[in-house]
Parts: structure tokens; C-alpha cells; sequence
């Protein structure tokens, strides 16, 4: 069906967006193209022979204008803390799903936000459609259909062999000097960044991770409902030491002229990872889920390389939006929540290593 659909990449021209063009292209797809910069667009659009179309997002009226005839946007563009919100109410206004591929807190608690005006538009809004957090949004699930009865979960990832990209690097700048956060009792709630250290074992091997304020702690909160979760990323013990005095140099972190100096070095020298790293690169998720009894369940998942796996994910769902009849599916959702803890199974490269069935006494 997806072949007959018009569907938007908006974004397309940056790191992320054009792997996620050349996978779509490898299956057959023909998505229109659409960024602000022209020169860019067009050279992209002219090398897949596909449409395109050029706009910005700062005029509302023109925004919508550019998504007219799209079923589907699939948002690329980053920082999406500073783009979201313009092209979810695009959407919203011309009846196009919103999907995109962030992890940042705040625009997933902003697009949820939005959940009774997707509704009554008829449309889906799903953010975060790349490797966070469609790989540990399943985790998540999948523990708690394990373990129904626990209480808290600890979710884990590790990207191997392979850099991190600029949009990426980008949308974490625009955080810098904020705190960590840890979801305690239902609520999202600010805790030190790093302020928890562990070694994780991924299976064939190990490594130190800290807590970090990822956006699956909000995401496998609304997924599962579990109240406390945590959410950390592979970091040296150093790091840890050294976040530890963070709340000294955060009032400089947080000045403007110091992020812009910041943005302009990775302007000029971060693109991404390169062709080798990314088909010899690697990611894994690691999940724990507890009871108030103390039982535990864990697992892990193997997954192609992050920013490989956003391509494979996202493109992935747009097609599984696609298949479903109007107005099976409208609101806010995460990608679980949509297509259930199996959803990671079905994308390439990606599997459970093996792991126990049966829920046993934490250590």
C-alpha cells in the first residue's frame, strides 16, 4: 500500500535522513524529499529519481502548504527540540501522521501533550522511531509481559565500533548543563547526571554504564506503566568521577555564547559514522526488570548499529502505518504500544540473545 501512499522525509539532506532515504530506496519506495536548503533537496532528490519539495518551518501557513497530499512525515530534522512542535501542528492541521526520530525528553513529553488533538484529527503521532527508543521501548514491554507485577526497570543500550553523527551531537548540545532524571513513583524527576554507575553485562561482553535522562523514561513509562526506571548508556568510570563535580561548570554550559561556540566546532568537524563503521558497527540493549519481592527477570537484545537501526526502524513503521485501514490508529503512541514487544523482532539484525523464562531472586 505504502508504494501508492505519498509520504514525506523531511530532514532529508542530514546524516540520519539520508541513510533513511537510501534504505527506503533499497526497498522500492519512493518518499518525497523536503528540507530548506534547496541546493541540497534537489541534488538528494535527482540522485534517487524522487520528488521533492522546499520549505522551512518557520512560516505555519507554507509548512502546511508543503505537506499537502502526505499520508505520512517522516521528521528528520533536528535539533527536534527547536523543530517539533511547528511540524507536529502542520500535521496536525493537514490530517499527515507525525512520526520522527528523537529521544530528547521534552518533545516527547510536548507531542504527548498533543494526544486529544491527534485524536480528533484522525492522525498518529509516534516521535522517537530510531534506535531510541524503539529497541528498549520493546525491551520494556517485553519485560513487563514477563515480569506483569514489577516495579522497576532498568533499560541500558551501548553503541559499539562506531561515531556518534552531528544532528545527534547537536540536540545534546542544546542540553548542556542540565540535570539527569530518573523516573521515581510515576513522575519524571531531576536527579545528578551519572549519579548511578554499574557494569553491565551484554553478554559476550561487559562494560561501565551511568544513568543518563533518556527518553525512554517516559517513553516505557507510558508503554508499561512500571513507576520507577532508569535509564543508562556505556561510559568510563572517569566520566562518572568527573560528572560528579558537573554543578560547577554548568552556569557556563548553559550560556548561549558557549554552546554556539561549541555548535560551530561540530559544524565544521562531525558528519557521522562512516560506511565501515556502520556495517560493522553494533548496538545492545540491555533490560532488568524487579518486583516488590525481589524476583528479577533480565535480556538482551543484538541490534545492527544505532544509527544503521533508526533507518531500518523508522522506515519500518511508516510501512506498518501504511498497512493499517483509516483511523485504526490515532494519538499519541510509542512504537510498542502500537505494534506490540515483537515490533523489534521483525527488523532486521535484530534479536534476543538467549535468557532465562522464568523470573528469579535478585542477587
Amino acid at each position: 500500500m505504502i508504494a501508492s501512499e505519498r509520504w514525506m522525509i523531511y530532514g532529508a539532506t542530514g546524516y540520519t535522513g539520508r541513510l533513511v532515504v537510501e534504505h527506503a530506496v533499497s526497498l522500492g519506495l519512493r518518499p518525497v524529499l523536503a528540507g530548506r536548503n534547496p541546493v541540497k533537496v534537489r541534488e538528494l532528490a535527482k540522485v534517487h529519481g524522487l520528488d521533492h519539495r522546499i520549505f522551512g518551518l518557520e512560516e505555519p501557513q507554507a509548512l502546511v502548504e508543503g505537506l499537502e497530499g502526505m499520508k505520512t512525515v517522516l521528521h528528520c530534522a533536528g535539533p527536534f527540540v527547536q523543530t517539533y512542535r511547528a511540524m507536529a501542528e502542520a500535521c496536525l492541521q493537514s490530517g499527515a501522521h507525525y512520526l520522527d526520530i528523537t529521544g530528547e525528553l521534552a518533545v516527547l513529553e510536548g507531542l504527548h501533550r498533543m494526544d486529544d488533538q491527534a485524536k480528533k484529527a484522525g492522525i498518529v503521532l509516534m516521535p522517537a522511531t530510531g534506535f531510541d527508543v524503539v529497541p528498549t521501548d520493546c525491551m520494556a514491554m517485553h519485560l513487563a509481559e514477563r515480569c506483569p507485577d514489577g516495579d522497576r526497570l532498568l533499560l541500558a543500550f551501548g553503541n559499539f565500533g562506531s561515531r556518534i553523527s552531528h544532528g545527534t551531537l547537536s540536540s545534546l548540545l542544546t542540553r548542556l548543563g542540565e540535570a539527569g532524571a530518573e523516573r521515581i513513583n510515576g513522575q519524571i524527576q531531576p536527579r545528578p547526571l551519572g549519579r548511578l554507575l554499574e557494569r553491565i553485562d551484554w553478554g559476550k561482553r561487559s562494560s561501565w554504564c551511568i544513568s543518563i535522562p533518556w527518553g525512554d523514561l517516559f517513553t516505557a513509562g507510558i508503554s508499561t506503566g512500571i513507576p520507577h526506571i532508569v535509564t543508562m548508556t556505556t561510559a568510563s568510570r572517569r566520566l562518572h568521577r568527573i560528572l560528579k563535580f558537573q554543578f560547577i561548570f554548568n552556569p557556563l554550559l548553559r550560556m548561549p555564547w558557549f554552546r554556539r561556540l561549541l555548535q560551530a566546532k561540530v559544524d565544521r568537524s562531525v558528519w557521522g559514522p562512516s560506511t565501515h563503521e556502520l556495517e560493522h558497527g553494533s548496538a545492545m540493549v540491555y533490560g532488568r526488570i524487579t518486583n516488590p519481592s525481589g524476583a528479577m527477570v533480565e535480556a538482551r537484545l543484538q541490534l545492527p548499529e544505532s544509527y544503521r537501526l533508526t533507518a531500518l526502524s523508522a522506515v519500518h513503521l511508516v510501512q506498518r502505518i501504511h498497512e493499517l485501514p483509516q483511523g485504526v490508529l490515532s494519538g499519541f503512541l510509542t512504537p510498542a504500544q502500537a505494534f506490540g514487544s515483537k515490533l523489534i523482532t521483525q527488523i532486521p539484525g535484530c534479536a534476543y540473545l538467549e535468557e532465562s523464562t522464568e523470573a528469579r531472586p535478585a542477587l
